[in-house]
């Protein structure tokens, strides 16, 4: 008898809860019991608390940033007219038609997730930074998860930058992407990068490189204000560790502006400008120092390395040493960059494989007469890592990069 009032109990709980969970519903036509009808996302939201499910139909939202609370699910892909809220469709398989776009028309971030965001297309947002006080002001230009969960959703076409938005000029203004492949007659190829089922990147582009084009490097940096048309590439890393930056009794403090912070060596993007002036002030001391230098300056060594490179076969004059920031930028999208590498362009093989060898990865910013700024793993592939400062006379990879910039349209 006691089992038999346990279910009855049990039966009579279950719809009460479903009814407090099914909460609300955003332009979905249908009445369903307990649930309250809503004209727009913003409004369902409204006073919205944990436990409470939000269905959303079909469509296109354009509404302020969207707060999804602590505990508050809202889920998109259902019809207008759905008769069960269990007809959802997901992005994957949905026609246009099908889909609830949330889309910020590049005036602001689409959404701060503390909650759960499910089965949305979440297009034009735009995050920046005006003041430089709050860091996160500039971060996740489309979604940003402030300790909820965002699943079951496509993101495409957002932006986090350091300017003020400009919806009338953003839209085709970021002439390349991370990821893309720069062809040495100055046009871009686009790979899509999808997650395997073991989580890895994995690169594909329809077609493989067109005939008559030839591929230059691989975009990692796009400059964060739009209308530049500036981004950077990087070529193959060097297969061995070279050595050394510089080496001389007594050492040699070029005349650079010298890097003593952190912060100054992950500001630094004039990678190209410190090269160049490194060549010719090695030249210039060596003139008077002939006989201290024991290694030479060659090929050996990152800076004549980079700027001597010539792969693919015309290229020469277009690389450099990458400066800090420039440096640190490749570490933040490398598994992109070994995707591309591995499966688009053959640089490397196997599954598993990667361009960037533990070790320590040579910039062109200086620290003082003795030392310089790397980048550096301290587990493989790339596990713990960071600008640090050593010695000019050690060893590290070399990573040639170089600067582009396409007319905006």
């Amino acid at each position: 008898m006691k089992k038999i009032l346990f279910f009855v109990v049990i039966w009579l709980i279950i719809p009460h809860l479903s009814a407090q969970i099914l909460s609300r519903t955003v332009n979905i036509t249908t009445d369903f019991p307990g649930v309250t009808k809503c004209s727009s996302i913003t409004t369902a939201l409204t006073g919205a608390t944990i436990g409470m499910n939000i269905f959303v139909a079909a469509g296109i939202y354009k509404e302020a940033e969207l707060i999804i609370p602590q505990g508050v699910i809202v889920t998109g892909g259902f019809p207008t007219n759905a008769s069960s809220l269990t007809q959802r469709i997901f992005p994957g398989v949905a026609t246009p038609a099908q889909l609830s776009i949330l889309d910020g028309n590049y005036k602001h971030r689409v959404a701060t997730v503390k909650g759960t965001l499910d089965g949305f297309v979440i297009t034009k947002g735009y995050a920046y930074d005006a003041t430089k006080i709050t860091p996160l002001d500039g971060a996740g230009g489309g979604v940003l998860i402030d300790g909820g969960i965002v699943q079951n959703c496509i993101l495409h076409d957002n932006i986090a930058a350091k300017l003020a938005s400009s919806p009338g000029t953003i839209p085709g203004t970021f002439v390349a992407s991370i990821g893309d492949i720069y062809c040495t007659d100055g046009t871009l190829l686009h790979p899509t990068y999808t997650l395997d089922s073991h989580g890895n990147i994995v690169a594909t582009l329809s077609g493989a490189i067109p005939t008559g084009k030839t591929a230059q490097g691989i975009v990692f940096y796009v400059d964060t204000s739009p209308t530049t048309g500036h981004f950077l590439i990087m070529g193959k890393v060097s297969s061995k560790q070279l050595q050394p930056w510089f080496n001389s009794t007594p050492m040699y403090d070029f005349p650079l502006a010298n890097m003593t912070t952190l912060a100054n060596a992950m500001a630094d993007f004039n990678g190209k400008t410190n090269s160049t002036s490194i060549n010719t002030q090695y030249y210039n001391w060596f003139a008077t120092h002939p006989k201290n230098w024991s290694e030479g300056w060659d090929n050996d060594n990152p800076i004549p390395y980079t700027l001597n490179y010539n792969l693919p076969d015309g290229t020469l004059g277009d690389w450099y040493l990458p400066a800090g920031g420039e440096m640190y930028k490749i570490w933040e999208v490398y598994p992109q960059m070994d995707a591309c590498a591995r499966d688009v362009l053959h640089w490397i093989s196997g599954s598993s494989s990667t361009m960037f060898t533990k070790g320590p990865y040579w910039s062109s910013s200086e620290y003082d007469a003795t030392n310089v700024w790397v980048l550096h793993t301290e587990s493989y592939p790339w596990g713990s890592w960071g600008l640090e400062i050593t010695d000019k006379t050690g060893g590290g990879f070399t990573v040639p990069i170089a600067s582009k910039a396409l007319t905006v349209q």
